[in-house]
């Protein structure tokens, strides 16, 4: 019975898998759908119209006409502009340049060159088109790499569920087969479990190329309360190590701040910063060349910071004090430097702490220095006249030298002995005066007098000002003022000098000047620096206010014809006062000069005493 039942639904089942079979077997083949091509009825192509030197055809240059036989007006123009437009940008965009070229006739040179070559790239166009020879399009686009497909590791599974077996590899089964088969396959134990997905499951074992990390529990510090400030560390007070200081290795031109305390580590950078700061950057010891200043702070500064050079400070350094310990008594100083800087520029300190003491820092600078001085004096016995000595004239002057004053005094100005008792502050010179000099010299002390005097009375026009100024600040507050800002100009700095000098000695010019307040016009000074109109002028209309607002200018300060008066005025003043002072400073050079001469002249009395002159005709 059971097996007549299997019988019959294997019979029921075959027709289903054959048609199923014979799907898969046999691909099924698409027919392309018709396409349908709508013809068009040919119409015949017209060729374009071409104006050839058209009456009133407008050129852009008038240069450009006439147009070449058998071209279009409108392509010639446009290739003359292009050809103008190369000779324009080839000669830096100078306009000029290409409309000489386009009067001399190059610009059309080259419009009918360009045209040439037009004419040809378009006739040979034509012949490929005519033989089916089709130009490769300038930009094709790059074809686009597939996605790259991700790929998935596979492992071998057991399970039935993770290969679907495709129509090719099914076989037939009953009913009864495939609930046996996957009974079967549910029953029996896995080890590692399958994944729905086709993806390898986890496995338990621990993987040997990456080790799992260990985790370390971060110590974060406790959470700080409202209110509680963090405790600022500050960097331990540098301790200033005693004893004398070697001059070959001195602190003040070290390297580091100073010595450190404990073990030497390793070399890194960040384990020789101390986090300290210091120099005007407040930075730390980042290796730099520092200096230490001896001033009273005890700090060190980079000397990139401070405009020193290294090996400047390494070898001619002396004592540093930073600008803010700097006083009169107080300063950088700077061992000398070697005699031999002004021939070869030696940069190193000289040996004058030596016994004996040396102007040179080595023996070898020292000889080269005196071979120099040798190179420049003549070898010749002629006589100098004026120019280069030769050996025998340095030898003699050395010699008439008895110490390194009067060496020094080689070559300056000839001094008269300074008598016992004279007075410092006169000249020995004014002594020995011609009658001629005596009266220059006299003009030269009444110039000065005037230019003094000139020079009080524009200081004394300055204090004017500043009381006008001070009166105008007053008056804009007066309560019968409506004007936002008035413009507060007084005619009393319109006087000329001789004006003034009468109005400061007047009663109320010596009031003010004295009091530093000024006040209105008073019946005494009225007529100094007044207008005073020519004969049949109509004088002009003065309005009526307050005597404490008198001579004051209550227009509107930017209508008003006295802009800027403020400025004008002190400027003014400023710039002749200059230019008064250089005169003294010229005046005193010349009385100097005068004075010098005399003296030069009477110390050299006894040289040109024995120089003769002898009449030959």
């Amino acid at each position: 019975m059971i097996r007549a039942l299997r019988i019959f639904t294997i019979m029921r089942l075959l027709p289903i898998y054959s048609h199923v079979f014979e799907s898969s077997q046999a691909p099924k083949q698409f027919e392309a759908p018709p396409i349908a091509v709508k013809k068009e009825p040919s119409s015949s192509i017209s060729t374009p119209k071409v104006s050839n030197n058209a009456p009133g055809f407008k050129y852009k240059y008038p240069e450009a006409a006439p147009t070449p036989p058998g071209e279009d007006d409108e392509k010639w123009n446009k290739i003359f502009t292009a050809a103008d437009s190369r000779l324009y940008n080839k000669h830096h965009k100078n306009a000029n340049e290409s409309r000489k070229y386009r009067l001399s006739g190059e610009t059309r040179v080259l419009a009918l060159k360009i045209l040439a070559e037009r004419n040809e790239q378009a006739a040979k166009a034509a012949a490929d088109a005519a033989a089916g020879i089709v130009a490769p399009s300038k930009k094709s686009a790059k074809p686009k790499a597939p996605p790259k497909a991700a790929s998935i590791a596979k492992e071998a599974s057991i399970s039935s569920r993770d290969v679907t077996p495709g129509f090719t590899d099914r076989v037939p089964m009953s009913i009864s087969e495939q609930i046996k088969s996957e009974g079967r396959a549910r029953k029996a134990a896995s080890v590692i479990p399958s994944s729905n997905h086709g993806s390898p499951g986890p496995t338990s074992a621990a993987k040997q190329s990456s080790p799992a990390p260990v985790q370390v529990k971060s110590e974060k510090p406790p959470p700080k309360k409202k209110g509680t400030a963090a405790p600022v560390k500050r960097p331990k007070p540098k301790a200033k190590p005693e004893g004398p200081t070697d001059a070959a290795n001195s602190q003040r031109t070290s390297a580091t701040p100073g010595p450190r305390t404990g073990p030497s580590s390793g070399g890194s950078d960040d384990d020789s910063n101390d986090g300290g700061e210091y120099c005007i950057c407040r930075g730390p010891d980042d290796h730099r060349m520092m200096v230490y200043c001896e001033g009273g702070c005890e700090d060190w500064y980079h000397c990139s910071c401070i405009g020193i050079n290294v090996e400047d400070a390494k070898e001619l350094l002396d004592r540093f004090i930073c600008p803010k310990c700097s006083s009169k008594t107080a300063f950088t100083t700077w061992k000398r430097m070697c005699r031999y800087y002004n021939v070869d520029g030696c940069r190193k300190a000289a040996r004058v702490s030596d016994d004996p003491p040396s102007k040179y820092c080595s023996d070898e600078h020292k000889k080269a220095f005196w071979l120099f001085v040798k190179s420049k004096v003549r070898s010749d016995e002629k006589g100098s006249m004026g120019g280069a000595l030769n050996e025998v004239e340095v030898g003699a002057l050395l010699d008439s030298c008895k110490s390194a004053a009067d060496f020094h005094s080689l070559g300056s100005k000839p001094k008269l002995p300074v008598p016992e008792g004279h007075d410092p502050s006169e000249p020995l010179g004014l002594q020995y005066l011609t009658p001629e000099e005596k009266q220059t010299i006299e003009e030269i002390q009444a110039k000065r007098l005037v230019i003094e005097q000139q020079i009080k009375g524009y200081q004394t026009r300055q204090k004017l000002l500043i009381m006008i100024n001070r009166r105008a600040k007053t008056a804009q507050e007066h309560p019968t003022i409506d004007v936002k800002e008035i413009c507060g100009y007084d005619n009393r700095l319109a006087m000329n000098e001789a004006e003034f000098t009468a109005w400061c000695n007047t009663s109320e010019g010596q009031t003010a000047l004295e009091t530093g307040a000024l006040g209105p016009r008073t019946d005494e000074s009225k007529h100094i620096g007044a207008h005073i109109p020519y004969p049949g002028q109509a004088e002009p209309e003065t309005k009526d206010h307050v005597e404490e607002l008198d001579n004051i200018c209550l227009r509107p300060r930017k209508k008003c014809k006295h802009f800027s008066w403020r400025e004008i005025h002190a400027e003014a003043y400023s710039y002749s006062q200059k230019n008064l002072r250089e005169d003294l400073e010229r005046l005193d050079r010349k009385k100097t000069e005068i004075i010098d001469a005399a003296e030069v002249r009477e110390a050299t009395k006894g040289y040109y005493a024995e120089n003769t002159v002898e009449q030959l005709f």
